[in-house]
């Protein structure tokens, strides 16, 4: 490892000896957040962004006023790319930790941490979608998603829960980490990072010139690839290696993050640019995280508020979805909440109620599947 990468203090030895930061689990939940309010947002007007009309947002296809003037929830999808920069961040910091990657034990960890609660919510998503498992499509369903390569065709992607693709595209970027720790070790974590980019904007670009039906949705296996989202989660490894090293990752000041937040913004409203989209909040949030994270003031009360939310959200991201249209079916049948901005400000509710429940699946299944693999290993060793 080259000098810069290293830990040679005491006090870095320290951060790194407690890697499961507060601050993690903040970031954490602001992005179980942000996800959960795009989906309610949706639900209660039927939608959750504005349609295109040729290669631009059309602004008339708005619903209503009251979409408008809570339109900023639309943007509840840049949690995601949240979420990946704290993996890559979290991933890459504990190999970090080690000075080296252990790739069986890698792969061991990861499976216990990731598939058991998965494999838990994947049936709560098939019983939930009434998904026929008798029939081809039902079998295919189940398969590609068992194998985790339901991102690769349009039919599976967002069959069964929404929001699994991301799961799937998680995994698939472990695969790659072994690559990425030996493009690390021979050109320094900001080659493997530049690396990345290019590939990801190579393939954006190529992807949109000849494989793109500009009629249609952004959406699909080609956005979703591994490839194209590889740069994404590098973001968060590169922020993991500045920050335990004691070294910028990025310049500093406020105004870069400003800049960063207004291409996300402006992005969104063409297609040529939208192909960016994704990989310019992944880049805003590394800017941010590692500002928050380098922050010496302790946590104020909101702060210390969502922690608990932070340490269950992939529990709350493995659920959420079907809940949020079961929740917002039963208050619509009520006269109080057909109005969708009503319905809209019951989110807190909401959230409660599927915090509460995801916290009693973190402290069982995702813990106890944790332990059982650190049983097993043991045992195997």
């Amino acid at each position: 490892m080259s000098g810069e990468t290293q830990i040679s203090s005491p006090d870095q030895t320290a951060v790194v000896g407690k890697l499961h930061l507060l601050r993690i689990d903040v970031l954490r939940a602001v992005a179980i957040l942000l996800v959960f309010l795009l989906h309610w947002f949706g639900q209660a007007y039927g939608t959750d962004h504005l349609e295109w009309k040729g290669l631009l947002r059309n602004a008339s296809s708005a619903p209503s006023a009251s979409f408008v003037a809570f339109f900023p929830l639309s943007f509840g999808w840049m949690g995601v790319p949240l979420f990946f920069v704290i993996s890559g961040f979290c991933i890459h910091a504990s190999a970090l930790k080690n000075n080296e990657l252990r790739i069986g034990r890698f792969f061991w960890r990861r499976f216990w941490r990731i598939y058991p609660p998965y494999l838990a919510a994947l049936v709560f998503a098939i019983f939930m979608s009434r998904t026929d498992l008798t029939t081809a499509d039902g079998r295919s369903q189940l398969w590609s998603h068992l194998l985790l390569v339901h991102n690769f065709r349009s039919e599976w992607i967002f069959a069964l829960n929404g929001v699994f693709w991301s799961l799937a595209v998680e995994a698939q970027l472990y695969l790659l980490y072994p690559l990425l720790w030996q493009l690390r070790l021979r050109w320094g974590i900001a080659g493997a990072l530049n690396a990345t980019l290019l590939l990801s904007v190579i393939g954006r670009i190529l992807g949109a010139v000849f494989l793109t039906d500009w009629n249609q949705e952004l959406s699909g296996p080609m956005w979703t690839s591994p490839v194209f989202l590889w740069f994404d989660w590098t973001l968060g490894a590169f922020l993991a290696e500045r920050y335990l090293a004691g070294t910028a990752a990025f310049p500093k000041g406020a105004w870069l993050r400003w800049v960063a937040l207004s291409l996300v913004v402006v992005s969104t409203f063409a297609k040529p640019t939208a192909i960016f989209t994704f990989s310019l909040a992944s880049a805003f949030f590394a800017l941010a995280a590692e500002s928050y994270l380098r922050r010496e003031k302790n946590l104020v009360l909101v702060e210390r508020w969502l922690v608990p939310l932070g340490l269950c959200s992939y529990s709350f991201y493995l659920i959420h979805y079907p809940m949020v249209a079961v929740i917002a079916d039963g208050l619509r049948s009520t006269d109080a909440f057909r109005n969708p901005a009503l319905l809209l400000c019951a989110a807190p509710a909401a959230i409660i109620v599927v915090g509460v429940i995801s916290l009693a699946a973190y402290l069982t299944v995702e813990r106890g599947s944790i332990a059982a693999g650190r049983r097993l290993l043991m045992f195997r060793s």
